[in-house]
């Protein structure tokens, strides 16, 4: 621990006690408690949680030692349960030279030729969510866009990691990550391990679509160890690497190769379902963008098919997710990061133990770094040079050694599904509120709905014209 001198630093600021009530507010909106902890408090703030110390930061520069300069003492926080249940880890749960090595594997393997066989997935499956959202225009009931937006992630990567012809209903991947975020919220109330004793359905359908789940990613292992298959499908490339020295780390068991792909497959559900359903409510509240999109569709979307080598045409589509990414990420309050030893961040002691939350969202509406930070503004992307922010100021994907692998197969599964939605359609939402965040963990909780309306044929011929 470095102390500043004078002697042993003192303790953020913060509320003292308040446990029961803090958890109230935490669980239902964490974003607007963390707000008003930082109006009252400060750039750092301590507060407790039944049977846990916790603080949360804003400042940039804090932000930046938690996620890169003192990464090693703040690893990331799981509940006991899925540590339990991943026996050999997985990239998101180690430290040091362990996750080198496995980001070092897991950045090949998303890399290199194996980008266009997955963005020809992604596009074929952007094309599919259109098509069965044209199937509901006029529908008194309209679309729940947030069950849409799901079952597409879903979809999408399900044939990245296991294979294009391999077929798993949504709700083993929905059920999947509702157990993690049921853990998750129940490691921080009293009685947790009573509480997990209990037959409650969340936990009941978790579990047995987790047996199903694992079952097709072994028998995805399988097939893909048969010498004449030759797909670049991710569970391919894990399968195949028998020299593991200095590349993957322990991956020599169907175990260990398991723990990896369960945690790709959940975790790339929620943060593009929340990114798309934040794109549709901005768009349809900001017309010329809206307009803008569509005419940038129409041109690149040839006859209404996307190439999957679309992506570097479709650079305002891109910067609309920025935009939203960057007024709306996926979660407003990063998962935690527990410090494994005492230490001192802006003067102040962290306690062992402590669990460390980053305000992702108040950091990217500091008005420090960002013009108009409330404004959603997606041209501000597209000025060159670009204005002047840290890089550590705009973290959608992470900062430090645990940023997002997966990053530019995220960024195609938005931009991908917006092209393809604005070059045939347009949604209305039925509110004008914006979708609702889950507070427990990271994306958007449904039904959110909006009206599917098509657009006229001859719309998209002058658009796609004067485009061009």
């Amino acid at each position: 621990m470095k102390e500043p001198a004078g002697g042993v630093a003192p303790s953020p600021p913060g509320p003292k006690g308040q446990r029961l009530q803090n958890l109230r507010e935490r669980t239902n909106d964490f974003s607007g408690f963390a707000n008003r902890l930082r109006q009252e408090y400060g750039e750092i703030v301590a507060f407790e949680l039944p049977f846990m110390k916790c603080c949360v930061v804003f400042d940039t520069e804090l932000i930046r030692q938690v996620l890169v300069t003192q990464q090693p003492y703040f690893r990331p926080w799981f509940p006991g349960d899925l540590t339990d249940d991943f026996k050999y880890g997985s990239i998101s749960l180690h430290q040091g030279e362990e996750h080198r090595r496995r980001s070092e594997f897991m950045a090949s393997a998303f890399a290199g030729d194996s980008e266009g066989a997955y963005a020809a997935i992604i596009a074929e499956k952007a094309l599919l969510l259109r098509d069965r959202l044209l199937s509901l225009r006029g529908a008194d009931e309209g679309a729940d866009l947030v069950k849409e937006f799901e079952r597409f992630a879903w979809d999408a990567i399900v044939g990245i990691v296991l294979g294009r012809d391999v077929q798993l209903p949504r709700r083993l991947g929905e059920d999947t990550l509702d157990l993690q975020k049921m853990y998750l919220v129940l490691d921080i109330v009293p009685g947790p391990r009573l509480l997990k004793s209990l037959p409650l359905p969340t936990l009941r359908r978790g579990r047995k679509s987790v047996k199903l789940v694992d079952d097709a990613i072994y028998g995805a292992m399988q097939k893909a160890r048969d010498s004449e298959y030759s797909r670049e499908d991710i569970v391919a490339k894990y399968v195949r690497a028998t020299d593991l020295d200095g590349a993957a780390g322990p991956l020599e068991t169907d175990r260990a190769i398991r723990d990896e792909l369960i945690i790709l497959l959940t975790a790339f559900i929620d943060a593009p379902t929340s990114a798309l359903a934040f794109a549709v409510h901005y768009l349809a509240a900001n017309p010329d963008v809206r307009r803008k999109v569509e005419r940038e569709a129409d041109a690149v979307l040839n006859g209404g098919s996307i190439d999957e080598t679309a992506f570097d045409r479709l650079p305002y589509t891109g910067a609309v997710l920025d935009e939203v990414l960057r007024i709306d990420p996926p979660t407003a309050v990063m998962l935690p990061k527990e410090a494994t030893e005492d230490r001192v961040l802006g003067g102040y002691l962290i306690p062992a133990g402590t669990l460390v939350h980053v305000a992702m969202r108040a950091l990217h509406h500091a008005p420090e770094h960002w013009n108009r930070a409330s404004d959603f503004e997606p041209e501000r992307w597209l000025e060159n040079p670009r204005p002047p922010c840290p890089a550590h100021a705009y973290i959608p994907f992470g900062l430090g050694p645990h940023f997002c692998q997966g990053m530019d197969i995220a960024k195609r599964i938005v931009v991908f599904a917006l092209a393809a939605l604005a070059e045939r359609l347009r949604l209305e939402p039925r509110s004008a509120e914006p979708p609702n965040r889950n507070d427990t963990a990271v994306g958007v909780a449904g039904p959110w709905t909006a009206d599917v309306h098509e657009r006229r044929s001859s719309t998209r011929l002058q658009a796609r014209e004067r485009h061009g």
